[in-house]
């Protein structure tokens, strides 16, 4: 019988088992270089020992987590006492998280939920998959059809490489006429449940009403596209076979898969900041930009439709950070104040809740070095001003294994950030051209 490592390296390499990959005795380390020198050996060791750095801001008096394997664990804590670095170790056992991920799903699916947590019976407080969420925007559009003030349409803007529809649902007044838009999107990468639990949630909110009475003030300032899942075969993958899976599902050879849709847009694409060219990676870049048909979906869709763009959100986890471009330069935009501006009064309304803080700042400047991000292209390639990757709870205790019970709070939270940033928009300055 194969060993469970056996069988998680098979299965991240893309052999199927019958199974769920298992994480038992799996760890994250929770590392703090003491210098700029230091954090630069530090990120030596993820090509030496291949391994997932889950958070790494790129300065030297920033702490980062790194998931380690059993088998790799002795010889990557042996080079980090000979580099000097702090480090502890932040989650003892990944398995015991994903378990208590389960559990609650379980629990949650049979509990009563709250009017703001469902909507058309539509249970948002637990992690769904491809399907139900497909269901969910298809009986959105359903409801609207008889709502006077709310109207909502759905498009497939494209596939994946598994041939998945990608969607995208359009919530606006309705009326004929024509306002700035904001497109939205989570999912990019498969392993972030929480983001398209989030973006899922906001739709619920921006057609059946919000417990801050916001939504008929966000209808009458913007047209909004709501994209909650722009990697349904790496989140279908994540969900049925191996839970950390972070890319694509494209077949790569050598016994690969996936490519790192982050990585993978058009504007200063470059696999040497942040990416790789090694198939095999979990950051691999490509073969060039927008090789993946899941990008090419976003980049046509919003080219299409950026006139009058105003705003791009791409929601990711973890973190707590509402970030700005650039990610491939530390170099700031020529705009840096005006999005950090509007960045800060989304953190200062979402603190409000549950005094949840989360920093703002460039991707670059705050947490790390990454060309080909989605938000850098909205911005850069695609001329939308206000662009941001938001990552979203929490700060490493469960990582990217966020459970249930977070999903409430951390909606909540979210709903009110954006609602304020977007109301404090100056939409007579314009959306276009960043």
């Amino acid at each position: 019988m194969w060993s469970t490592l056996s069988s998680v390296v098979l299965l991240f390499y893309g052999y199927v088992t019958a199974d769920p990959a298992r994480f038992d005795g799996h760890k994250v380390l929770q590392i703090l270089p003491n210098s700029l020198q230091e954090l630069e050996q530090v990120l030596a060791l993820h090509d030496v020992y291949d391994l997932d750095m889950w958070r790494h801001p790129r300065k030297g008096n920033h702490s980062m987590d790194v998931y380690v394997e059993p088998e790799k664990l002795e010889p990557v804590l042996g080079a980090l006492k000979d580099i000097g670095a702090h480090v502890k170790i932040w989650i003892d056992d990944l398995q015991k998280l994903v378990d208590e991920e389960q559990s609650s799903m379980k629990r949650s699916f049979h509990l009563p939920y709250t009017s703001q947590g469902r909507n058309q019976g539509f249970n948002h407080y637990v992690y769904h998959r491809y399907s139900a969420i497909n269901q969910y925007l298809q009986d959105v559009v359903t409801a609207t059809a008889s709502m006077p003030t709310v109207n909502a349409s759905l498009t497939t803007i494209g596939f994946s490489a598994e041939g998945r529809d990608i969607k995208v649902i359009k919530i606006s007044r309705g009326d004929g006429v024509s306002r700035p838009s904001v497109f939205i999107d989570g999912g990019i990468h498969a392993r972030e449940w929480i983001a398209p639990a989030t973006v899922l949630y906001f739709i619920g909110q921006m057609v059946y009403g919000d417990e801050f009475d916001l939504s008929p003030q966000l209808l009458d300032k913007f047209d909004w596209f709501f994209a909650p899942l722009l990697n349904p075969d790496g989140y279908e993958y994540s969900h049925a076979t191996y839970r950390l899976w972070r890319k694509n599902r494209v077949e790569q050879g050598r016994n690969c898969y996936g490519t790192d849709l982050n990585r993978n847009f058009g504007y200063q694409w470059n696999p040497a900041v942040g990416g790789s060219t090694n198939v095999c990676s979990d950051v691999y870049s490509g073969s060039q930009a927008f090789s993946e048909k899941e990008s090419q979906a976003v980049e046509t869709f919003i080219m299409d439709n950026r006139q009058n763009m105003m705003a791009y959100l791409t929601y990711h986890s973890y973190g707590q950070m509402w970030l700005y471009p650039w990610g491939y330069t530390s170099s700031l935009p020529a705009d840096w104040q005006e999005l950090d501006s509007a960045a800060k009064v989304g953190t200062a309304a979402l603190a409000q809740l549950y005094g949840t803080n989360y920093v703002v700042g460039s991707s670059t400047n705050v947490l790390y070095s990454a060309a080909g991000g989605s938000d850098d292209w909205a911005k850069g390639g695609a001329g939308v001003k206000y662009s941001y990757t938001i990552e979203l709870r929490d700060t490493g205790a469960h990582g990217f294994v966020l459970p249930t019970n977070q999903i409430e709070p951390n909606c909540r939270e979210s709903w009110r950030g954006l609602a304020e940033f977007a109301l404090s928009l100056n939409t007579n300055k314009g959306g276009h051209r960043g």
